[in-house]
């Protein structure tokens, strides 16, 4: 291909809108005529729209194949990776080969991790020092509890923190290279997109943002910090019901962005949602249901006076 018919960022975006829509049933005869403008106006519209129709198409196939063996996933996913063992090549080959069958973009992380859930809204995890962490769908940890150290690395998703105490060494854990150190505590710690939210539900915690956060933050009871690309915020009180809403399977968002928002319902959805011009900005407040993320979406698209449109199942676009 030469370089000056590689499609940009915005002819893909564009010919995603479009897969949308022709995916959607016959058009009108006046969104045709627009759709065969598009196409024509550029060589690369063409080439845009036919890549990604044929990659999806590519798609369904193994999709549907992945489907089948699902359980033994869910069953294998929340379960700690035995180190050394015989069953750790298979197990990851397994992991890591339904993983690119469903061109899943966190395919590093789970090499990565030794836990990785699923869809479910909530999972619960038993850590090598009686710790519990419940962790929330298509989170992924990796830990490190051998010489002393009780450290976890939160490398995606959320999860929720029960600290035992009286075992050696002090109970961290690092999100996108800040780190959380726990004091006598139950804590909540979530990767949304370049921000780290670490909510207090017991307890205290000292946290440190890792570009210039000289001192730690005090977290206390019912409190919660947002660090952003490194930079923590303002401590600032929030409801537990609010900030642990999600342990319930409902999400309780105010003034998020429809962006944020849709980053946190991806993990409880299959393929691919894309949030495209002015809504991603928007800013909504609401309780949104984890186990039904289309009348989520629904409901968002219809706050923001957007479109909604389901390409096929592996594609979903608002707009």
């Amino acid at each position: 291909m030469k370089p000056d018919d590689t499609p940009t960022e915005k002819q893909r975006d564009d010919a995603a809108l479009w897969l949308a829509r022709t995916s959607s049933g016959p058009l009108v005869p006046e969104t045709a005529e627009a759709f065969d403008i598009w196409l024509n106006a550029d060589r690369r519209h063409r080439r845009a729209y036919d890549e990604l129709r044929i990659l999806y198409a590519r798609l369904e196939a193994p999709a549907h194949r992945a489907d089948a063996i699902a359980p033994l996933r869910r069953r294998l996913a929340t379960r700690l990776r035995p180190r050394g063992s015989w069953l750790f090549a298979p197990l990851v080959s397994a992991l890591a080969l339904l993983a690119i069958w469903l061109f899943d973009p966190a395919v590093i992380q789970n090499w990565q991790a030794d836990v990785v859930t699923s869809q479910q809204f909530m999972s619960v995890v038993i850590l090598p020092d009686g710790s519990i962490a419940r962790l929330g769908a298509d989170t992924a940890l990796s830990l490190d509890f051998q010489n002393g150290h009780r450290h976890v690395k939160l490398l995606r998703g959320e999860a929720y923190f029960e600290v035992k105490h009286g075992a050696s060494g002090a109970f961290t854990v690092q999100a996108n290279g800040d780190e959380i150190r726990d004091i006598g505590t139950k804590f909540d710690v979530n990767l949304v997109r370049d921000q780290t939210e670490v909510f207090v539900a017991e307890g205290s915690v000292e946290v440190s943002g890792n570009v210039d956060d000289a001192d730690p933050t005090i977290l206390n009871r019912d409190e919660e910090i947002i660090i952003t690309r490194g930079r923590s915020g303002k401590v600032r009180s929030v409801d537990p019901s609010v900030a642990l809403s999600w342990m319930a399977g409902r999400l309780v968002v105010q003034g998020a962005t429809v962006e944020d928002v849709v980053a946190i319902l991806q993990r409880h959805k299959r393929g691919w949602i894309a949030v495209r011009g002015d809504a991603a900005t928007r800013e909504i407040s609401g309780t949104f249901p984890l186990t039904d993320v289309d009348a989520s979406l629904a409901t968002i698209a219809s706050a923001v006076q957007g479109t909604l449109v389901h390409a096929s199942p592996l594609l979903t676009v608002l707009y």
